[in-house]
């Protein structure tokens, strides 16, 4: 049996910050956020209208600086200033590491009453749902917690840079493809991957080669909201060996930007099971009856300055080996359209070599 929810409360238009994020604060009756940022909700045009949008009586704590490759020790020290500073709710404001670190933290309720989870995003990789990724995934010992609340400000994504832009986008358009090719039995989370796919496909280009392009920005932020509410179905073997393949590489900060290399040859191995859908997925795109959607995929992201080949990244075999080993335990594999094995990937990493 497959369990489907949806229960998280979202706000998605330009300049929501300054209109949902007061009334929401106050509807939850909170005194003393502790806010977190990395250093995508550290660009000084954001960060200030995040605090100018706070009530009068609100007194947040600001826990800032957070980068790639969160350690325990931080997750557990930002536990602890939460709790000393007897505060209220959690507000995760940036990009992935800020919001996914936002949602380990232990923040136990205090008389009874909820402990209240914010994700803000100022990127278009993540909202705050879906699975933890990057570094904060290998940190098993933490429970991640779905946000109550989520604001989509595409204004606020404006300050990325076009390879940023390139690497998220990426990775949303990949956890759409996945997320509809899984194996879980969720139609409404088909439904959602379905059209963020067919929003990254028609936007991407634009949103990085534009900068200013406010509609393709909040097109993408679109897609990245899909992707995290259709990632609850499961993922599969791109995200398990990308995020593998970036430990060993020790690529911090730049989750997706292996996604586009690893495609192709995932997509290949998963054929036997997923022909039909695939049926599908052309049609959400637009393609022609029988096309290559790997291949098409691939060309996007090398037309973006993303790798068609992992053999840059200059692992050896043993380096393989371990990733391989790696993606094979991760929890994405086992909602991947073929189960596959330790050999299964080595033999695929070292044909996207």
């Amino acid at each position: 049996m497959s369990l489907i929810s949806f229960m998280t409360r979202i706000h998605f238009a330009d300049r929501v910050l300054e209109d949902a994020l007061p009334e929401e604060l106050g509807k939850l009756n909170v005194k003393r956020p502790l806010i977190v940022t990395d250093e995508a909700g550290e660009n000084e045009d954001c960060l200030e209208r995040l605090f100018d949008a706070l009530p009068a009586d609100c007194h947040p704590v600001h826990l800032s600086g957070y980068r790639p490759q969160v350690k325990p020790a931080q997750v557990r020290a930002t536990s602890k200033a939460y709790l000393k500073n007897r505060c209220d709710a959690v507000i995760g404001f940036g990009g992935a590491v800020a919001l996914d670190l936002a949602r380990v933290i232990d923040a136990p309720p205090r008389s009874g009453t909820q402990v209240h989870l914010l994700t803000i995003p100022t990127t278009t990789e993540s909202v705050g749902l879906g699975p933890i990724g990057g570094a904060i995934s290998n940190l098993p010992v933490f429970h991640a917690k779905n946000p109550s609340v989520v604001l989509c400000d595409a204004t606020l994504t404006l300050g990325n840079n076009a390879y940023a832009t390139a690497i998220a986008g990426m990775d949303t358009l990949t956890h759409c493809l996945e997320a509809y090719l899984g194996t879980a039995f969720n139609p409404p989370a088909d439904g959602i991957a379905l059209e963020g796919l067919r929003r990254a496909m028609r936007h991407l280009a634009r949103a990085v080669e534009n900068e200013s392009d406010i509609e393709a920005r909040r097109e993408m932020l679109a897609a990245a909201l899909n992707a995290g509410l259709s990632a609850r179905k499961g993922l599969g073997g791109i995200d398990a060996a990308a995020k593998a393949l970036e430990v060993e590489a020790g690529i911090c900060g730049r989750h997706g930007s292996l996604n586009a290399a690893l495609l192709p040859h995932i997509l290949t191995f998963n054929l036997p099971a997923v022909s039909d859908r695939l049926t599908v997925v052309r049609e959400a795109i637009g393609l022609q009856p029988g096309s290559d959607v790997a291949s098409v995929i691939t060309e996007l992201g090398t037309r973006l300055g993303l790798p068609d080949r992992i053999g840059t990244l200059g692992l050896g075999r043993a380096s393989l080996r371990r990733a391989a080993k790696a993606a094979a335990a991760d929890l994405a594999n086992q909602t991947n359209p073929r189960l596959a094995t330790k050999e299964d990937y080595l033999r695929l990493l070292e044909e996207a070599r």
